[in-house]
Formats: C-alpha cells, structure tokens, sequence
C-alpha cells in the first residue's frame, strides 16, 4: 500500500487483495449482526417518534437570550410531561428573540385530550421560570396519532418500492448471480441500522425515513461499482476464476471506495456532534449506514454473487456475455469459403 497525496491515490494500480480469503467468516459476522439487531427491536421496540405516535407542538419567542435549547430541554424534563424535543429556530443575535419548538410525544393508548392539557402544563411552566413579559406563545397545535400512522405506512411502502426497483434494474443491468446479493446487501444494512439506532434509544420519525432511503441509495451505489468492475474483469480475463475476479475487481475499486467513505463519515461525524435534534439523529443513522453499507458491498454482495455463480453453473449456465461470445466463436475446423477474384479485362 502507498500514499500519494497529489493524486489523492492510496493503493497503487497494479494492488491486490484477497479480499474473499475470508468470506466464509465475514458471512458468518453478517447473521450475526442481522439477528442481534432484529433482538433488539423486538424486544426494546422501535422508539417512534412524535410524527408516528402523534402529541402537541408549541412555538415560543422568549425575549431572554440566556435561555437557550439545552435549557429549555431541562425545564420540560422538571415539568413532567414525558418525552419531548426542544428545537431553536432563526438567530437570536440579530433581534435578541430566541424561538424554539417544542414538541411533547404522545404515549401509546394516551387521549389526545391529556397531551393538548400537558402542552398547556408545559407553557404555564416556562412562563413561571421565564417570566411573562418575556415569553410568547405563537401557536399550539395537536398532531393526530391517525396522521402519525399514514406517515409511518408511506415509510414502510417508500422502503419496500426502493428494495423492488433496485431489484429490477440490477436484474435488467446485470445478470442473475447479481441480484439476490444486491438486494440482500440492502436489506442487511437497514437492518443492522434500525437495531443500532433502536439499542441507542434513538427516535424515529420521518428523518429516520429519509436517512434509511439515502443509505439505500448509497449502499446500492457503492455495490453496483464494484458489480460492474467484476463484469468488466470477467470479459477481459475469461480465464480466471470468479474468485479471482472479485478479488481484482474490489481491489480496483478501493481508492474509489475509502475517499469516498471517508469524506463521507467526515461530514457526517461533525453534524452528529454539531447538529442537535433530528439532524444529530439523521447524522448518527447515516453515519453508521455508511460504514455499514461499505463493509456489505465488499463481504456480502460479492460473497453472495460468488455462490449464485457456483450454483447457476451447476445447471450448466454461464454469464449473457460469454454465451453470446461462444455463439460468435469461429469454429477452428471449419473451412473458410473460396472467394474467386477475376482480374479486370
């Protein structure tokens, strides 16, 4: 391995790994986790948020610049109310108002009658610490736990058409030894995931959603990169053997894929410890996606593609591009036809 900043190259060109020397454990490592993460959420349960489970949401401008979201947070928690999310809005340093929003979750089998009273409990309580003159309400609003559902159906149907689309095009763009590994690598990510996040006792709302999409996106990517660089290593060395070729393929593509990841998790490291509310909930899922997703397009698609292929070869088939470059093969035996060229009279 070398370093080459000018170029920003890490491993040279000609660099190779055995990569599938340990596929059988990497494998192994994968159900693992998948089971350990589905332990999780079944017995802890998934932490939904306010946008699923439905509660009250009250927008305050306090004129008191030294109150600030941390505070208010602890306030809320004095109050008794429950769960809550305390969010600042716009810059206090230009008028020297401080908005925020704060958003009470509502339990399940709680009236929605009883939160609208606790965001009232709430105000009267921020109105005592803070002082009348200098806090305003701007609005209260209940939100619907029949909202929350449909918001949580729509998630759950975005994922499904995503798994079913990617399905497609990776059976349309590829070849059947592609697919299950491509799709199985997506689900293994969502899952190991939503069960980090759920021992985390993280909320998930609809920017968890979103996160979840955008690591399928990503992971599908990254899996698709080093897919299309095993077909263009089996085309050119027809010869070597499938385990070969994913070794070279993954390591042409590793440049590609530690700058890209890295930059990635960088970013992403400083919105988790930056960001505050959902964004550091957003930040933390992708963040753990990312590594995730990374880790399954290298010891999960391409061990799978390399068992679909030792299976399907059993039953005698071989790969759209080799079969239609027999087909286009010249037999050696064959005579070639006898063209008579007359000179011109």
């Amino acid at each position: 391995m070398r370093l080459k900043f000018g170029n920003v190259e890490i491993f040279p060109p000609n660099y190779t790994f055995d990569f599938m020397k340990w596929r059988g454990v990497t494998i192994g490592i994968s159900i693992a986790m998948v089971v350990v993460s589905l332990l999780v959420i079944g017995i802890k349960g998934v932490n939904y948020s306010i946008d699923f489970l439905g509660g009250a949401e009250i927008n305050v401008s306090i004129s008191d610049t030294s109150y600030n979201r941390e505070k208010l947070l602890q306030i809320a928690e004095q109050a008794g109310v429950g769960k809550i999310e305390v969010t600042s809005i716009g810059d206090a340093a230009k008028d020297g108002v401080s908005s925020f929003v704060l958003r009470i979750q509502r339990e399940r089998g709680q009236d929605e009658k009883e939160i609208g009273s606790k965001a009232d409990d709430l105000f009267k309580k921020l109105e005592a610490s803070v002082g009348a003159e200098k806090i305003k309400l701007d609005s209260k609003t209940n939100i619907s736990g029949k909202i929350g559902k449909e918001e949580e159906r729509k998630g759950y149907f975005a994922l499904l058409l995503s798994f079913l689309g990617i399905l497609a095009y990776i059976a349309l763009r590829f070849d059947a030894r592609f697919s299950p590994g491509a799709v199985l690598c997506l689900v293994h990510d969502v899952i190991i995931a939503l069960g980090f996040m759920t021992a985390l006792d993280r909320s998930f709302s609809t920017s968890s959603i979103a996160a979840f999409l955008t690591i399928v996106g990503y992971s599908i990517n990254d899996t698709v990169i080093v897919y299309d660089r095993i077909r263009e290593t089996q085309e050119t060395s027809p010869k070597m053997g499938i385990i070969d070729i994913v070794n070279r393929s993954i390591s042409q593509t590793m440049n590609r894929t530690v700058l890209t990841s890295a930059t990635g998790l960088g970013a992403l490291l400083i919105l988790t410890f930056l960001g505050g509310g959902a964004i550091e909930d957003f930040a933390l899922t992708m963040f753990v996606g990312i590594l995730v997703g990374t880790y399954s397009s290298i010891y999960v698609a391409a061990p799978l593609t390399i068992w679909m292929d030792q299976i399907l070869k059993r039953f005698g088939w071989r790969p759209a591009e080799v079969a239609q470059k027999a087909k286009q093969k010249k037999d050696p035996n064959e005579i070639p036809p006898v063209v008579i060229r007359r000179r011109p009279s």
